[in-house]
């Protein structure tokens, strides 16, 4: 029988999810909000985060991340062996390809970027270390969407709703249900303008020694560039790039 997840610890870095690089400070409201939680319960959440050095608070009634949740991050960079085997392998597939490589682990509130890559010339476009993407909306999303039984995406999902972040993005569950089918069947998922208008990415998985993904790698840049032949030439990159890591991590 699976062992309980501790409620309170998956609250706790559910309220630390709420901090993004779009949005670096939070307040009792918005854990209200969009965890559903009551005022006092959130209250007393973060006030606890605060007192552990996991958030801080410079001004009343707002919280960031705090000493502790930095300290662990760069512990995170220098300790986790998968990270150390991650980084150079996305570097090299980065300069080849000319264009951003992520790589990106799931949490409880969506893909999280563990490590990216930029190319060497003037303008890229890059991510954070740290960021939540939304799950619906993003090649890496719906590709660990598509790793998951129905009744498991639906938990996931939840009262989650399909929010129309362009006008290309789907918001139709029966539609999205129907391409996570292809996604799983085909390996591979592609974004073409559904999360930012201008943006494309394409996305395959690293998989475990027992079929189940790990991480994912995605390349991402200007929409303009991912015609098929590029789409197909950096979906048999990054899959070399995912074997790589499998074969150095003992995956």
């Amino acid at each position: 029988m699976p062992t309980k997840p501790n409620e309170s610890v998956l609250k706790s870095f559910d309220i630390l999810s709420l901090v993004r690089a779009d949005r670096p400070e939070i307040t009792s409201q918005i854990v209200v909000h969009e965890l559903g939680m009551n005022p006092a319960t959130a209250h007393r959440f973060l006030s606890t985060l605060v007192m552990v050095g996991a958030l801080a608070s410079y001004k009343r009634g707002s919280y960031c991340l705090g000493p502790r949740a930095a300290e662990l991050g760069s512990l995170e960079q220098l300790t986790n062996p998968l990270s150390n085997v991650v980084k150079p392998v996305i570097e090299s597939a980065s300069q080849e390809l000319n264009e951003s490589v992520m790589a990106s682990r799931l949490s409880r509130g969506g893909p999280v970027c563990m490590a990216v890559a930029t190319p060497n010339r003037p303008f890229n476009i890059a991510i954070k270390v740290g960021t939540i993407l939304p799950l619906h909306s993003t090649a890496q999303g719906k590709l660990w969407l598509s790793s998951l039984t129905r009744k498991e995406r639906l938990a996931r999902l939840g009262a989650y709703r399909l929010v129309a972040l362009t006008d290309r993005t789907i918001q139709d569950l029966d539609v999205l249900e129907q391409e996570l089918d292809q996604i799983r069947s085909q390996g591979f998922a592609i974004n073409k303008g559904e999360n930012e208008v201008d943006l494309g990415a394409v996305s395959i998985p690293v998989k475990g020694k027992t079929g189940e993904i790990i991480l994912t790698l995605s390349l991402f840049g200007l929409l303009s560039r991912f015609d098929d032949q590029f789409v197909a030439r950096a979906i048999e990159r990054l899959r070399r790039a995912a074997e790589e890591i499998q074969d150095q991590s003992g995956q």
